[in-house]
């Protein structure tokens, strides 16, 4: 296990994402727990009766006693436990439980021996590591709960660690930019993201819809970077390669209308959004259609039919704080920006502010939505030239 690796990658990830949105970060936080020292791990291994696998060693005396990682999070060890020495696992290739009620509970009881649980995937689901056995060493999932098979995972502790980390550091930090691109405009190149932005992965032998979603997300990058032109071969490598699905359509016409966008385009741009809003694709890609559907309305001078879109775009995802925001920022385009304090007032207790900005999910969100919508309200007032009347905003947003 690289530690600084390690170190590195989960500052980045408590860093960027502020909202905790990745799988299981609300439960670990990207904290560790405070280590165990060598004297204690030994005591605990001479009840087990054996050395446990030397990367998890690591990771528990040099990093956390528990903490940060795969799925809810990875489990430490209970120096105060109550131990029993393992048996030897006995599998090398995956198993499934016996499908019949005789001896099956004997048989779950032997296919465990020598497991020790690192992870909770939720409703039941495990992450083990093989402690003893033929497989010694080995993280194996555990889907035995709903009839299914204990597969293995990775060849170990510490490569199931680094695949996870570098899968949500992609995950993370190209959502990141993806932000930027459809958000901002004249935004600033962030060279360290880049840095830690691991290389994607190789895509041969990908299905179609797979392919297209990766296209995607490089088009975001290219764009991020202000290659312009890199970003149009992709496009139209992701136009070869064919978006049959809503989801894969609606990725790459997000990815189409911004470089169309940046590139002056914002009619050809708008086409694009507006032949892609009727496809079904996830509710976040729905939801940023509609944001660049009024931008683009707003830049084209409509104000009117920015309004129409606007109330559609709340309509439609009304767990989306953009489109409240909007409604607000419509009032200030028009000329009274009391009017639009009033209804970011009014609509505060609506939406769930999903992926607004950084902040803990209370149990009332009022304040914290109010806020949170006044801060980028402010921003928006300043991106469209009503500067005077952001302070007022600001002075919200403060609280």
């Amino acid at each position: 296990m690289d530690l600084d690796v390690i170190r590195r990658g989960i500052d980045a990830l408590r860093e960027y994402d502020t909202d905790l949105d990745l799988f299981g970060a609300r439960e670990h936080r990207y904290r560790f727990e405070p280590p165990l020292d060598e004297a204690t791990l030994e005591d605990v291994e001479t009840r087990i009766g054996m050395r446990l696998p030397a990367d998890y060693r690591t990771f528990l005396t040099r990093l956390g006693n528990g903490g940060a990682g795969p799925y809810y999070g990875v489990h430490g060890v209970r120096p105060d436990g109550s131990w029993t020495r393992f048996g030897p696992f006995p599998f090398t290739e995956e198993w499934e439980p016996p499908t019949d009620d005789e001896g099956y509970d004997d048989a779950m009881e032997a296919a465990f021996e020598g497991l020790l649980p690192v992870a909770e995937h939720g409703c039941g689901y495990r992450s083990h590591l093989v402690v003893d056995g033929p497989a010694a060493g080995q993280v194996w999932g555990d889907w035995t709960c709903v009839g299914e098979a204990l597969v293995p995972q990775a060849e170990s502790f510490g490569a199931w660690y680094h695949d996870w980390l570098e899968v949500s550091l992609r995950e993370v930090l190209g959502e990141r930019i993806e932000a930027t691109v459809r958000d901002e405009t004249g935004w600033s190149v962030d060279r360290r993201l880049l840095g830690l932005l691991p290389p994607p992965p190789a895509d041969d032998d990908e299905q179609p819809a797979v392919k297209v979603l990766r296209l995607a997300r490089r088009i975001h990058l290219a764009l991020y970077e202000r290659r312009d032109g890199d970003a149009r071969d992709l496009v139209a490598q992701a136009h070869a390669v064919g978006a049959d699905g809503d989801h894969e359509a609606v990725r790459l016409a997000l990815a189409e209308a911004v470089l169309l966008r940046e590139e002056g385009r914002s009619t050809d741009a708008l086409t694009v959004v507006e032949h892609a809003i009727p496809r079904n694709g996830w509710w976040l890609d729905r939801a940023w259609l509609h944001r660049l559907r009024v931008e683009l309305l707003l830049t084209r001078g409509r104000l009117d039919d920015a309004h129409t879109a606007t109330e559609e775009h709340i309509a439609r995802c009304p767990n989306d704080d953009f489109g409240y925001v909007r409604r607000a920022l419509l009032r200030v385009l028009t000329g009274d920006p009391s009017a639009a304090e009033e209804v970011l007032r009014a609509d505060a207790p609506l939406g769930r502010g999903l992926r607004s900005a950084g902040h803990p999910r209370t149990t009332d969100r009022t304040p914290t939505a109010l806020r949170l919508r006044a801060r980028r309200l402010s921003w928006e007032c300043h991106r469209w030239g009503h500067a005077a009347d952001a302070p007022r905003f600001d002075a919200i947003a403060a609280g």
